[in-house]
């Protein structure tokens, strides 16, 4: 029977503007007589990358491995770069790092995959997580079942950046994507943009690699488009790359990527095997980049998490700088992701005492000095609007009266018999409404399928649950809107 229900939870994003406010920070330092009677000016600008480097550097590893916290972590933090601008010794040692491109629905499902623990330890390490949708489920090639409607490019958008915001450490949403399949679909109707997400990445994406230079306005900055190198081993020893160390690194027998570059390299595998040429060849690329652009040479080059760098970017053109003599102060949009940012003070006397920050950093070279603060804002973005209000074992169960049901996850693992169906409804006042899922085919499954309302969809009061009992689904989450109940 089909019940028509109604509900106060509108089938938005469930995101409502805000008024736009400011995060703000300031520098303070006590200002000569000459400074405090504006005989000297001391002047402040936002440099175009963190730290004053020239360049920044990003890896990306897809499909959310688990081997990723084991060996991908300390493998790349090997290598280093400084904190120090170009040019100024004396630099702190900083790791390469990387980001992890995860695969919402296999999040906490499998052993194979990373889970929220892998979160809390790769966020420690410095590195980034990215989403890379809900199923990996969209294709350009072959026929129309690998495309995906708009209806579903909205869901897909939505409720990967709700279940990698829950299994986050902060609880906030990435600010990155990398398309699955090179799908760019994924961000049709600015679906991606519409959840926070402020760069997307794919090989042969359309941007320029300049994001910040005078000469690239920044409207040419493809964001939702960026391109990443190819690393995996069969295109790294194709007919095109033929094995090539530095392939795809601009320049890298001559001076090396030109100031204000973003270059982001991208594998799904890099071999454990210490005898196998695919390590040899990372341990070859990742050692030229630390000798000649890094710690070991001219430490002209940014390693960070690619939403970091986007981060950055965004913010040190959407961000304000004002300077009055003994204080710089920088103000942030709300609407920009948190980030540190670096300031470049010229004309500095050199009498004056300067410190580092609280949580920042500090180098300085006669007139000059280059202040990095600590994170200004509130790093990544907020996700959609639900929260999780179960979180156990999959069956019937009550909720709390006046919850407004958004969604429910099912994590299973095991085989599944021919034509397995499950079924899934909420108890409400009208009736039972079930929660239909896509079919699933007969085999050894792992991961989750979320039965989705909202964003296209209203949510539905519920008071509870009804579930079958099933072995192979292992567990229940049910999402709902609203403040979280106690």
């Amino acid at each position: 029977m089909y019940l028509r229900l109604t509900s106060l939870v509108s089938p938005l994003l469930l995101t409502a503007p805000m008024a736009l406010m400011a995060a703000e920070w300031s520098y303070e330092w006590t200002p000569s007589a000459a400074e405090a009677s504006k005989q000297e000016v001391v002047s402040a600008e936002i440099c175009p990358f963190k730290y004053g480097k020239s360049w920044a550097y990003a890896i990306e590893i897809d499909d959310g491995p688990k081997w990723v916290t084991t060996f991908a972590v300390p493998f790349i933090a090997k290598f280093h770069f400084t904190d120090a601008p170009p040019g100024i010794t004396g630099g702190t040692m900083l790791p390469f790092v990387g980001s992890v491109a995860v695969v919402a629905s296999t999040i906490d499902c499998n052993d194979a995959a990373v889970n929220h623990e892998d979160f809390v330890a790769l966020t420690k390490a410095g590195w980034g997580i990215i989403n890379h949708s809900l199923t990996h489920a969209g294709r350009s090639w072959g026929d129309e079942s690998g495309k995906m409607s708009d209806r579903q490019v909205r869901e897909d958008a939505f409720w990967s950046q709700v279940l990698i915001a829950a299994a986050m450490p902060n609880r906030r949403a990435p600010t990155a994507a990398v398309y699955a399949n090179g799908y760019t679909d994924y961000n049709r109707g600015n679906a991606l943009s519409k959840v926070g997400i402020r760069i997307a990445t794919r090989v042969s994406g359309s941007s320029p690699r300049d994001v910040s230079s005078s000469k690239v306005a920044s409207a040419k900055v493809v964001w939702m488009d960026f391109p990443r190198a190819y690393l995996d081993e069969g295109a790294w020893t194709n007919e095109w790359s033929k094995g090539a160390v530095m392939v795809d690194v601009p320049d890298a027998n001559g001076n090396g990527p030109a100031a204000h570059t973003f270059v982001i390299d991208f594998t799904h595998d890099i071999n454990r095997a210490t005898d196998s040429a695919n390590q040899k060849r990372w341990i070859e690329r990742l050692t030229t980049i630390e000798k000649r652009w890094g710690a070991g040479g001219a430490d002209t080059m940014w390693c960070a998490p690619t939403a970091d760098i986007a981060d950055y970017v965004h913010a040190a053109t959407a961000a304000t700088v004002t300077s009055i003599p003994g204080r710089v102060t920088i103000s942030l949009p709300d609407d920009q992701p948190g980030t540190p940012l670096t300031v470049k003070l010229t004309g500095v006397n050199p009498k004056t005492v300067l410190l580092a920050p609280p949580g920042g950093v500090l180098y300085r070279q006669g007139s000059e000095a280059w202040v990095t603060s600590p994170m200004i804002g509130t790093a990544g973005t907020r996700p959609p609007a639900v929260h999780c209000v179960y979180a156990g074992k999959a069956g019937s169960i009550d909720l709390p009266a006046g919850t407004q049901v958004a969604g429910i996850t099912l994590r299973i693992n095991g085989e599944l018999p021919k034509d397995f169906t499950y079924r899934v409804a909420l108890r409400t006042a009208q009736g039972e409404h079930d929660l239909p899922g896509s079919a699933l085919r007969s085999g050894w499954f792992s991961g989750s399928q979320t039965r989705i309302l909202l964003p296209d969809e209203q949510a539905i009061q519920a008071t509870g649950v009804v579930a079958e009992a099933f072995p192979q689904v292992m567990g229940m989450r049910v999402w709902a809107v609203g403040a979280p109940i106690k």
